[in-house]
């Protein structure tokens, strides 16, 4: 918005051939940097489709739905060690590779994948197979080398695992959409990855058969002549979907989250009329005010189905310099932020002060009764004057169908984005119809995203028994 500050939407479609997967967000902005609003036609869910795969629910391999596919699996067993922020991890021995078909629709023209990647000195493989098990589609950790091609054949080195990562150490955080790419001259798929983040595309592969596609494989290879009891490497946070997981547009504001909404969609949720969540921001270090933000979101049917300031509620806080926070809405119109702390909006506010390791509790409520939207925020360690943060605006359109969370950054910041640190969760992330009855979201529906996001942030997986997860960035 040209001579002010605030929160702008940005319409994002990433278009790939066949392939449209249109993604939205609001962030902090700087004057003269608003984009101008597209329309765009509602997204169909048909042939959409979500494999997720965290082992937090005991058992064996095949309770969440992975078949061998070579090799033997005696030693194939969960473990708690090494775990990824907590989660425990799956044990695949060298020579061993498993395949998991849960949920998938084959014949898409685009899908991603992703997996927490432990090679333990082996070789660690993830990608796609078709229906007679072969490889379609594959990534290999060796090391710190990164390998991709259509099968084992064809692997070749694109590349390095990042040295500034914050991910656990060991693990690497690989993921890739995979997409039809023919012109009308050649009949092509490619793949490209991603590892540690989504600032930069590690490789795009040529990977003619992936259309045939079923499912996702993982495996295990030693780079050693002998075998030993550590032939082995591990993975966890696996999933398979048609929704669009990395991201990468320069110029586009680095962000990464969990939910659905803004077109980016693999079911909608029952209609709702209140999202909640809980919030601690343990600690951060920032050098600028209106930069970097955390939030999350609400949207109406229009906005749930589109990429568009239209139906798009949100509700944050920015993360400031010298411990202070700013709370902020946005009221689904025109993706402009208002701040709680001044009725002459939109324009950054350099907020107040909040010890670190606050409680947050964010609400957005639809009243369809009285005609309005009311949106809250309660800062539960500041002093009374700071606590309740309140706001309601007239709303007479349709419940709400879908949500995601935020952490953003404003790329318009006069310091780089590896200058900013924070560390926060959400947690209690539920939707309902009243405050007694509110419902959980679990991992099945809370896919993540990472658009632009440097390999200086990383987001636990998500867990479901808290409805939530951790953030550093």
């Amino acid at each position: 918005m040209a001579g002010s500050r605030g929160i702008v939407g940005l319409f994002v479609v990433i278009s790939i051939v066949l392939s449209v997967s249109p993604f939205y967000s609001a962030a902090p902005q700087a004057a003269g940097k608003s984009m101008e609003q597209l329309s765009s036609a509602p997204v169909s869910t048909n042939g959409a489709f979500a494999l997720v795969s965290y082992f937090t629910n005991g058992g064996g391999y095949s309770t969440y739905g992975w078949v061998s596919l070579s090799g033997p699996t005696n030693r194939v067993d969960l473990t708690s060690k090494p775990d990824y922020f907590g989660e425990p991890s799956l044990q695949v021995p060298s020579g061993t590779f498993l395949v998991n078909t849960d949920n998938v629709t084959q014949g898409d023209q685009f899908v991603s994948f992703q997996a927490a990647v432990y090679s333990n000195g082996n070789s660690a493989f993830v990608g796609l197979v078709s229906s007679n098990g072969e490889f379609v589609s594959l990534i290999e950790v060796k090391g710190d080398a990164v390998f991709a091609g259509q099968d084992m054949q064809s692997l070749g080195l694109i590349g390095y695992l990042p040295q500034n990562s914050v991910y656990p150490a060991g693990w690497s955080y690989v993921t890739a959409n995979v997409f039809n790419s023919s012109t009308s001259k050649q009949f092509m798929w490619t793949m490209q990855v991603f590892v540690d983040g989504s600032s930069n595309i590690l490789a795009s592969i040529s990977t003619p058969a992936a259309y045939q596609y079923s499912g996702i494989v993982i495996g295990a290879a030693s780079t050693s002549s002998h075998l030993h009891e550590q032939d082995v490497s591990y993975f966890t946070d696996i999933i398979f979907t048609s929704y669009q997981i990395p991201i990468y547009l320069p110029g586009y504001n680095p962000m990464e989250g969990y939910g659905q909404g803004s077109g980016l969609l693999v079911n909608l949720l029952p209609a709702f009329t209140i999202l909640h969540a809980d919030m601690v921001l343990g600690s951060w270090n920032v050098p600028e005010t209106g930069i970097l933000s955390f939030q999350i979101n609400a949207m109406n049917y229009y906005g749930t189905t589109r990429s568009s300031c239209v139906g798009f509620f949100q509700l944050g806080v920015d993360i400031d310099p010298n411990g202070h926070i700013a709370p902020w809405y946005v009221e689904g119109t025109n993706c402009i932020a208002h701040y709680f702390l001044n009725s002459n909006n939109p324009a950054v506010q350099s907020g107040f002060y909040t010890p670190p390791g606050t409680l947050l509790s964010l609400s957005i409520v639809d009243q369809p009764s009285n005609g309005t939207i009311f949106f809250q925020i309660v800062d539960y360690s500041a002093t009374s004057q700071y606590k309740y943060w309140n706001a309601t605006i007239p709303y007479t359109g349709t419940a709400f169908y879908s949500t995601y969370t935020q952490l953003e950054f404003q790329p318009s910041s006069t310091y780089p984005i590896q200058d900013y640190y924070f560390n926060g969760t959400l947690y209690s992330i539920a939707y309902g119809n009243s405050y007694s009855t509110l419902k959980t979201l679990n991992g099945s529906y809370m896919l993540p995203f990472i658009l632009n996001a440097p390999p200086s942030w990383s987001f636990a997986y998500y867990d479901s028994s808290i409805s939530g997860y951790q953030q550093i960035g």
